[in-house]
Order: structure tokens, then sequence, then C-alpha cells
């Protein structure tokens, strides 16, 4: 004679379920997140190689980060626009592992959509706060999340500004200096204020001013603002939140992607994530491979990998703060 499941039973069947479940879930989410860091690696390498295929029809020489096409008024081209012709395929410029799916350019046509790929819900469309005329666009992947260090791929918009262009032969320790970054997923580290525009088009700095200022770079900085500092990641810092308390001035920085308004720091480097992955990210090296490195340790002044000079700005040695001696990498 058969004979059901007693409640018992029926209790303990579920218990180890739940059990198993409680214990399988978070290796199941840990094993997605590593494929999404290695479908990363993989974005950031070919990324690299096709700003490699650039350089070799450029005489060595990366582009702008955004320039536009011409002094007066014109399109804003950025970098990944002149790069995507190497490439074929835009969504190699979104990574797998970003939340809100990639920016979209700070001035897109809303009449087509952004050209058919959207937007994040957060941002919103930046023609009017970016002065553009009717008709006049960002020339830019559809949609990204990758930024660009402007010590090499620097802002040289117009003949306008004292920024220069860069040669790949003249920077130090092409290996250990990063080219391209991820970029930050975080609103408020992105948007200028409230209400102002999405900076997606703008690369980012990762050292700063005398006195560890924040950085423009469109323009040679002034004698004052010489010598330029490694940014610290010890010590007090402003507009200090959660974690980030006691990083320094990165910390400082960082602390945006924790906020729920507009404020913080106003160095570049907001533009960045802090960490896509396991408290790292994927970057692209001058070199154009393609490597993780721990966020924080790129600030290492022993081996600093955000350029040991401003490259775009003349060349510009970076100096520990603390020592006044040059950076190295």
């Amino acid at each position: 004679m058969k004979r059901a499941f007693t409640l018992i039973e029926l209790l303990v069947v579920i218990a180890i379920i739940a059990i198993l479940a409680a214990i399988l879930f978070p290796v199941f989410a840990q094993a997605k997140m590593a494929a999404k860091k290695s479908a990363d690696l993989s974005n950031t390498k070919q990324i690299g190689i096709g700003l490699y295929l650039y350089l070799s029809d450029s005489d060595d020489t990366f582009m702008p980060s955004n320039h536009r096409e011409s002094d007066s008024a014109g399109n804003e081209v950025h970098w990944s626009w002149m790069v995507l012709p190497y490439m074929k395929n835009e969504q190699i410029f979104v990574s797998p592992a970003d939340s809100i799916g990639g920016w979209a350019p700070g001035c897109y046509d809303e009449t087509t959509n952004n050209r058919g790929f959207g937007k994040p819900g957060v941002q919103i469309n930046g023609c009017v706060q970016q002065g553009y005329l009717p008709g006049v666009y960002t020339k830019q992947v559809g949609r990204i999340s990758y930024v660009a260090n402007q010590a090499i791929i620097g802002r040289k918009r117009s003949s306008a500004d004292t920024a220069n262009v860069v040669s790949a032969t003249a920077i130090d320790n092409v290996s250990g200096t990063i080219l391209v970054a991820p970029a930050t997923e975080k609103q408020f580290c992105m948007q200028t204020d409230a209400g102002g525009e999405f900076r997606t088009y703008r690369p980012a700095f990762g050292f700063g001013i005398k006195g560890q200022g924040a950085l423009s770079g469109s323009s040679l900085p002034t004698a004052a603002q010489q010598p330029l500092e490694a940014l610290t990641t010890t010590g007090a810092n402003s507009n200090q939140l959660g974690k980030w308390v006691g990083k320094g001035t990165v910390g400082g920085i960082f602390s945006c992607d924790l906020r729920t308004t507009n404020g913080g720091a106003a160095h570049t480097l907001r533009y960045t994530g802090s960490g896509r992955f396991d408290n790292g990210n994927n970057y692209v090296m001058s070199d154009t491979s393609a490597k993780f490195r721990n966020t924080m340790a790129t600030f290492d002044v022993n081996k600093y990998a955000w350029g040991t000079a401003a490259y775009s700005l003349g060349g510009l040695p970076v100096i520990d703060p603390a020592t006044g001696n040059p950076v190295t990498n």
C-alpha cells in the first residue's frame, strides 16, 4: 500500500532544498560575474587592437579625446568614433557588466532615438547644456562603458587649446600605463550638476594640480598650479561617504559612487569606475594590451599607472606630494 509523505518529511525536504539553494546561489552569482569579467577583458582587448590599428595609420600618434570638426562650430568627434572603423562593432564598447548598459553620447539626435541605441534611464540629452546648434551632435558610439586616460588621449578640442596630441613613443613603460579605463555607472559621478549635462565624452586624469586640486587639461596649467601631483590614497579627504573614509583624495573622488544628489569632487577621475570587479577593473594599457588591476593599486607612486607625466600637457612630470620625487611605473 502506497503512503503519502508526512508533513515532517515534506518540511525536511524543503529545508534541504533551501539550504542547497543558499549554498549554490552565491556560487552561481560568482560564476556569472567571472564570465562577465572575462567578456569585459575581451572587450578591452579588442578596443586595444582597434587603437593599435589606428596608431599604425596615424604615425603612431593618438587621437584627441574629443575635438570639433571646425574651430567655430560643428559636431564634436569622440575618440570612440575615430577608432570605430577599425572595429566595425559598436557593441564592443559596452561592458557586459555595465548595470546601465553604457552611456549615450552627451548630445544625440532624439529623432532617431540616438540611432536606435537609446539611453540609460537616468541620463538627459545635453545638447542645450553643451551649447550645440540645432542639428549638431556628438559623434560617438551609441553606448559606451569606457573612458580615455586624459594624460594620453587629451582634450585638444580646437586650435585654441594648448593641450597637444601624444605620440606613442613619448610614453614611459607603455605596458604599465593606463590608456582606457571603465566608465562610472553612477549618475552623480557623470553628471556635472543638477540638471546639467552628462559628460560621457570627457576623458579622466589620474592626477591633479599642486595641492591635490582638479585638473581640466584643455590648456597647460599655470606655473602656480605646478607641479602636478599624484592623487593620495590615505589620510583625510573631503566628501567622505562610507567605505571611502580615510582613502585620501582618491577616496573623496570615488565617494560620488554613493551619492544620491549632485556634488563632490571636481576631479575628472570621477568619470571612471572605482571597481567593476573585485575592487578592480580591466584596463587597456598604452601598449594596447588589456589587464586586470586593483583600482587603488593603480595609484601606487612606485607603480603609478595613470602616467608619470601629463603627456597631453607638454609632458609635465607628476610628483609624489609626500616626497616631491617624480612618480615611477
